[in-house]
């Protein structure tokens, strides 16, 4: 049976399993139990349908958490982002996980080692197996530190947020243009945010609607996203 060498996988994953035959079992391909006389060497395909069901909890949470004020159409925009297989597949590559996989010598070299769905499919099955062996907390801990370090916020319309949170509290909202600058193809403007009637954040962009997103995101991050 290969070897794997667990100490320097755990220092790439930042994370240390109890059980050393979960992280195995999360870097077994499906085509490796073909190289075996013996049927019975299972692979990674049911810690990948576990690990796809508590990441999707994990994000849902934070962006819960995150963002109590928005919709639910903009909340399942960004897990999306957070979730899908082109986003895993790059945390996958930059943590090489390839190169850690077992597989039959077909699949190698056929380019298993580089394959978006196996790549992205191993960070779901070490999400399963870290579950299974640390319980939720060790789960959002490696999802925090691999996944929603991540920032797909920009998503969010910040004016939107602000306006609804405005109406529920009887608040006036309004932007003014403090400043703007440059040529008229490179103009950078500058944009106060008023709650009623008291400047309340500025923020910029290249555009005046740019700078009122920004304006509205700076308060709504430093005031009120960790409202519940």
């Amino acid at each position: 049976m290969p070897s794997l060498n667990y100490k320097t996988i755990e220092r790439k994953l930042k994370v240390s399993f109890r059980k050393k035959a979960l992280l195995r079992l999360a870097l077994t391909h499906s085509s490796f139990q073909g190289n075996r006389v013996k049927k019975s060497h299972k692979s990674n395909e049911t810690l990948e349908f576990l690990g796809d069901a508590v990441l999707e909890l994990i994000v849902r949470e934070y962006l819960h958490k995150k963002f109590p004020e928005s919709p639910e159409g903009k909340l399942n925009e960004i897990k999306i982002k957070y979730t899908n297989t082109d986003t895993l597949h790059r945390i996958g590559k930059e943590l090489n996980v390839g190169e850690f996989l077992l597989m039959d010598r077909g699949e190698e070299l056929t380019g298993g080692r580089q394959r978006p769905s196996n790549i992205a499919g191993v960070i779901e099955a070490l999400i399963g197996a870290v579950y299974l062996d640390g319980g939720l907390k060790g789960a959002r801990s490696f999802v925090r530190k691999h996944i929603l370090k991540r920032d797909f916020s920009g998503l969010l319309d910040y004016k939107s947020l602000l306006n609804r949170w405005a109406m529920k509290n009887q608040c006036s909202i309004g932007y003014r243009v403090a400043k703007s600058h440059g040529p008229p193809h490179r103009k950078v403007f500058h944009v106060d945010l008023y709650i009623d009637k008291k400047r309340a954040s500025r923020g910029s962009g290249d555009s005046k609607k740019k700078a009122q997103q920004a304006a509205a995101r700076k308060y709504f991050e430093e005031h009120l996203q960790h409202k519940t």
